[in-house]
């Protein structure tokens, strides 16, 4: 008997992450909204600042250097979600000459290259953070290395998720594109 109807979607019949993959994605949903939370508190801090300054003739002094602060936050923190989903800027006049074994072989190399860098960076963000430990911001005297520690977080975050999403598969939308 013909089943009529709209046929089925496939990617609905996906089971639901287990494990490591649920952990990722608890991971990234987390970050996704912290990301949120910290573009929308430097989004508001800068419109009251401009509000104080021409409108009430007053000046925010401290907000300026938390914005910064927030912003070093947000960015390492979202490049950490850039990272996990392949999304970071590249390259790929090489990967389209290549066949799929091929490919597969520059991502992993250039997925290693990555996680070799978030190492290094996260080293560099150690020294630095020791290199200012007794130093503090000019206004807010917050400690200088709760800034830099945005730095060392975000490295971590982005190897951790490099290592545990390694073997994914880009999302559709992300495969090249084999006409080009």
């Amino acid at each position: 008997m013909p089943i009529s109807g709209p046929h089925p979607d496939p990617s609905q019949n996906r089971v639901a992450p287990r494990g490591i993959g649920l952990a990722v994605q608890r991971l990234r949903a987390a970050l996704t909204a912290l990301s949120a939370a910290l573009l929308a508190s430097y989004f508001v801090l800068v419109l009251a600042q401009v509000f104080f300054r021409y409108v009430l003739n007053e000046s925010l002094f401290w907000a300026e250097e938390l914005v910064r602060g927030l912003m070093v936050w947000g960015v390492m923190v979202s490049s950490a979600l850039v990272a996990a989903s392949r999304d970071h800027i590249r390259v790929e006049v090489l990967e389209l000459m290549l066949p799929p074994t091929g490919r597969r072989i520059v991502v992993r190399i250039a997925n290693a290259l990555s996680i070799a860098f978030s190492l290094i960076l996260l080293w560099a963000a150690i020294q630095l953070m020791d290199r200012s430990w007794l130093q503090q911001t000019a206004l807010l005297q917050v400690p200088k290395w709760t800034v830099y520690m945005a730095i060392a977080v975000g490295a971590t975050l982005e190897a951790l998720l490099m290592l545990l999403t390694w073997n994914q598969e880009p999302p559709a939308e992300h495969r090249l594109d084999p006409s080009l």
